[in-house]
């Protein structure tokens, strides 16, 4: 798309969005731009549009193609970074959190573009919006209907990742959620999004972030960062993973390492989630609770643990699509110049369902 037709059509909040994810300030891209940083915001809100001169170098100073800006494409999630869950507010500013937040978009363009060659599963996504006070129970009742909509199986839920998809649900594991992020989530428009780290070789962490943020998901259709939410995000990835009614007749009364690790491996969570599962139970008391971590901090640290499960659970979902349209031959240096995006995000978004290489024989 030519500048001048950009410009005619031109959307602020796409120019928003692109700042965000180059990372960029108002003054920073005014600097690069070579107009006032008071005329970057007027663009921004709407208020007045670029020439087409202007666009072009705004496509430049952004890194994106010049019909990134156009209004007629996917609409910008309408509450934005402040629908967004996250975790903790003091682990990133709010200039980090809006650059994730900007890819968790470009996740949800990408998936859009897909859809104009293949067809992906609808969300199917039970909600069960919980009050700041709700308790225990309705946390469990919430898992236990996610369970009985997506047919769950009764006990150990498998690749959790895999049943997010399944169900219509994005995933993409990008690095810019690292570094105080480690997931996040909305469900702000036709699909819902989780982002996850790239960087967790702990695969048991993982799958947890991904069942907090299903519990957001699900529970938390406003978002609320670093209130209520986070720990009843805990308490339904808790009961997801390991479901009170089972977990209350395996856990071990005392602490054996051998039996902690066999439940790890059974159950894809780690010995120091069991082990907090034990205590909220009442399966050990707190005094067990606290000599068995104490042993652990002792033997293995407090960043790891024996007996790791495998590697992350990888998303699958994109790559696949991506692949189906590349038979029909629509190959991803398309899909980048229909998503107006740098191929190498477009790479980092869609992603590889398994990175090992192929042996033939």
């Amino acid at each position: 798309m030519r500048a001048e037709e950009a410009a005619a059509g031109f959307s602020g909040e796409r120019l928003r969005l692109a700042r965000f994810r180059a990372g960029l300030t108002v003054r920073e891209v005014a600097d690069r731009v070579d107009v006032s940083h008071a005329a970057i915001s007027q663009y921004e809100i709407g208020r007045t549009r670029p020439t087409p001169a202007v666009l072009a170098r705004l496509a430049i100073a952004t890194g994106v193609s010049a019909g990134f800006f156009v209004f007629n494409r996917r609409p910008v999630s309408a509450r934005g970074l402040d629908g967004t869950h996250f975790r903790s507010l003091r682990s990133t500013g709010r200039a980090g959190r809006a650059s994730a937040w900007a890819w968790s978009e470009l996740v949800l363009d990408v998936a859009e573009v897909l859809e104009r060659h293949v067809r992906l599963p609808d969300p199917v996504l039970p909600m069960r919006s919980l009050a700041p006070d709700a308790g225990r129970d309705e946390l469990a009742d919430a898992a236990e209907e996610l369970r009985s909509v997506w047919r769950l199986p009764d006990g150990p839920v498998g690749h959790l990742v895999r049943q997010l998809e399944v169900h219509g649900i994005l995933v993409a594991r990008l690095a810019v959620a690292d570094k105080g992020i480690d997931a996040f989530s909305h469900f702000q428009g036709a699909r819902p999004v989780v982002i996850l780290g790239s960087d967790k070789g702990d695969a048991a962490r993982s799958r947890f972030d991904a069942a907090h943020e299903l519990g957001h998901l699900v529970c938390h259709p406003d978002a609320d960062p670093g209130g209520e939410q986070e720990q009843q995000a805990h308490g339904f990835a808790a009961e997801l993973l390991m479901p009170r009614a089972h977990m209350a007749r395996v856990l071990p009364r005392r602490f054996d390492l051998g039996a902690y690790a066999r439940l790890k491996q059974e159950w894809g969570v780690s010995i120091a989630a069991l082990l907090y599962r034990a205590r909220t139970l009442e399966v050990i008391s707190d005094a067990a609770y606290r000599r068995a971590v104490m042993v652990m901090n002792r033997r293995y640290g407090r960043r790891t643990e024996p007996y790791p499960l495998d590697q992350p659970e990888r998303p699958a979902l994109l790559a696949t699509a991506g692949e189906v349209a590349a038979r029909s031959g629509i190959g991803i240096d398309r899909l980048a110049a229909e998503c107006c995006l740098p191929l190498d995000d477009v790479r980092a978004i869609i992603g590889d369902p398994d990175p090992r290489p192929l042996v033939t024989v």
